[in-house]
């Protein structure tokens, strides 16, 4: 018998997406999850541009390719129908599938209504805390359970915790390599053999060469699945399965991944959380926790307040967390510089010079939650700081960016991290502020929230937002053209004391994308026009290769160079009549901008 691989969504790889998901479905909580609202379900999931099936009729064409276009319920109905699927149902159940697993929704056919949990509508809030959430959720995945009672069953071998079981294998090898995390992480299905698995990793280690790794990979494989040989899915599909996995457990920020430039990674537990998990790894052994029921279950995944952490049962070892970050945030703060010291004194301060043994648990744990957010902002004005005109790493990215294989290695969070460092070498700005969401050690683990700009940029002449892209496909026009043009406007309507622009980077700016840019800025959006500066990856490198010599030059480059740049693509769109021909013409702007800063 083959054995399945440990997963927790094969559909929706990125868990970024998960709440668009879980806000579909809440249109129809309170129906029952039967076949007709499963294919209703991924019908409206289509509406929504959430999913866009391989074939679309040719009737719908226009609709599916403007993005300004809403589409309506009966084109989406139509359009699923034309795919033909081979059982339809099976669609919405899959998409609904790792809604369940986390505990974000019960939707199951074989179940009452459709409900959006508790700890599932705290996710769909705005400010949702994601990571904690996360956290919650997937330390609560057990395999078995009650809701699953044909994949992850324990008469095909499971019985694991899948994140306290990845903590003590983490705890015997210290860290696994991308190559090695994707063997052994989605092939460890029961918690008896972390401690085999543990031997397996070190005597893959002591292989000296790549032939010998791969004699072992395949052997490994062979084993687990048991079978003679090998197909192409069975070899492939651990290092699919890795990579989501990956994805998910960086999320709750307990694990921190660390990545090459060129593009491999490796995982390891969290150091500035290494208290919290000593406790979890006292309270659990990595294996499932059997429940009477399905209800019993159900009620468990869905409660934010399950488990009660060790720290939540026992004030003292939540008072042990809170001095570990008190000793992280001080040796921190000793190593920034007396002026960068200056900046954060006040904050550190009013939070370190607390005294923690008067607080009860609520106020220790948000001091925790404080304590935590001044260190990622003293990493990030250090980081800001050294940054500064520091055309050393500025060539390094631009050596990633320059370089096809390293430039494709790099993940959509990864390039909108890139571009903001660009923009903080420039030395003169009030602040730049990327909304990306930040592991413990300001490392991106995930994308802007999808209602605000991905990076905000503030001047002393002006302010603008930045938007990235890695797409360059024609899904940019609906992914981009019309939030860059929202965000834009409530962002001019925030900051309405200066000029506001966007500049819009991506690998090559599709000739739909930069319509949208140009009716913006030649007729306006919601009643007013805009200044919007697309800029393939060529160009951005073009600008920052003459930035680059400026200062080499030992010339003054700031601002106020940016903004006449900025005004004078934003003039020729104006004049210009064809947007195609503004977008192939900002190369040769920037050469004749080049020109009069160098002059």
């Amino acid at each position: 018998m083959k054995k399945i691989l440990l997963s927790i969504s094969t559909t929706v790889r990125n868990p970024e997406r998960l709440p668009d998901f879980l806000k579909v479905l809440k249109q129809l909580e309170g129906q029952s999850f039967s076949k007709d609202n499963q294919i209703k379900y991924q019908i409206l999931l289509i509406q929504e541009r959430l999913y866009k099936p391989s074939n679309i009729p040719e009737e719908y064409f226009s609709i599916f390719n403007d993005a300004t276009k809403e589409i309506p319920y009966e084109v989406a109905e139509k359009t699923f129908h034309y795919q033909d699927y081979v059982g339809s149902s099976i669609r919405g159940r899959q998409s609904a599938n790792p809604l369940n697993k986390l505990g974000f929704a019960i939707a199951k056919e074989s179940l009452d209504k459709i409900i959006i949990t508790p700890i599932g509508n705290m996710l769909l809030k705005e400010n949702a805390d994601v990571s904690n959430i996360f956290f919650n959720c997937i330390l609560k995945l057990n395999f078995p359970n009650p809701l699953d009672t044909r994949e992850f069953t324990e008469k095909k071998g499971f019985n694991i915790n899948p994140f306290a079981a990845l903590l003590h294998l983490l705890s015997k090898v210290d860290s696994l390599t991308q190559t090695e995390f994707s063997i052994f992480i989605p092939t460890l299905i029961h918690f008896k053999d972390i401690d085999k698995y543990a031997d397996l990793i070190f005597k893959f280690r002591k292989l000296k060469t790549v032939e010998d790794k791969d004699i072992f990979e395949c052997s490994f494989f062979k084993e687990f699945y048991k079978v003679a040989e090998l197909d192409d899915e069975q070899l492939n599909n651990p290092f699919e399965y890795g990579d989501n996995l990956m994805r998910y457990f960086r999320l709750t920020k307990y694990f921190r991944v660390e990545k090459s430039t060129m593009g491999d990674w490796r995982i390891l537990a969290e150091p500035t959380r290494k208290n919290e998990i000593a406790q979890l790894l006292t309270l659990y052994d990595g294996s499932a926790e059997r429940f009477s029921s399905i209800d019993s279950y159900l009620s468990y995944i869905s409660d934010e307040n399950k488990p009660v952490l060790p720290w939540k049962r026992d004030l003292s070892k939540l008072k042990e967390i809170t001095y570990s970050l008190k000793d992280i945030i001080t040796s921190d703060f000793n190593q920034l510089t007396s002026t960068l010291k200056e900046k954060i004194s006040g904050k550190y301060k009013s939070i370190t010079k607390t005294d923690i043994e008067t607080l009860d648990s609520d106020r220790l744990e948000k001091i925790n939650s404080e304590l935590r957010a001044l260190r990622l902002e003293i990493i990030q004005l250090s980081s800001n700081y050294s940054l500064r005109k520091n055309l050393l790493e500025l060539n390094k990215i631009l050596n990633i960016f320059k370089d096809k294989k390293l430039f494709r290695a790099i993940d959509p969070e990864e390039f909108e991290f890139l571009i903001s460092k660009c923009l903080q070498v420039i030395d003169d700005e009030i602040k730049i502020a990327p909304n990306l969401l930040f592991d413990d050690d300001g490392k991106p683990i995930g994308h802007a929230p999808g209602n605000i700009p991905d990076i905000e940029c503030f001047y002393h002449s002006f302010n603008c937002i930045s938007e990235v892209t890695l797409d360059s496909s024609r899904q940019q026009v609906y992914r981009e053209s019309m939030p860059i043009m929202r965000h834009l406007r409530d962002f001019e309507t925030a900051n309405s004391n200066k000029p506001a622009y966007c500049i819009f980077v991506a690998p090559k700016v599709h000739n739909d994308t930069v319509e949208y840019f140009w009716v913006s800025i030649n007729h306006g959006f919601q009643g007013k026009k805009q200044k919007i500066v697309p800029l393939s990856l060529v160009n951005f490198i073009n600008i920052l290769d003459i930035y680059t010599k400026i200062i080499k030059d030992g010339r003054e480059f700031n601002h106020k160079h940016l903004m006449a740049l900025f005004d004078l693509i934003v003039e020729e769109g104006a004049t210009n009549s064809s947007s195609i021909a503004w977008l192939e013409n900002i190369n040769n702007i920037i050469e004749e901008w080049k020109g009069e800063i160098i002059k």
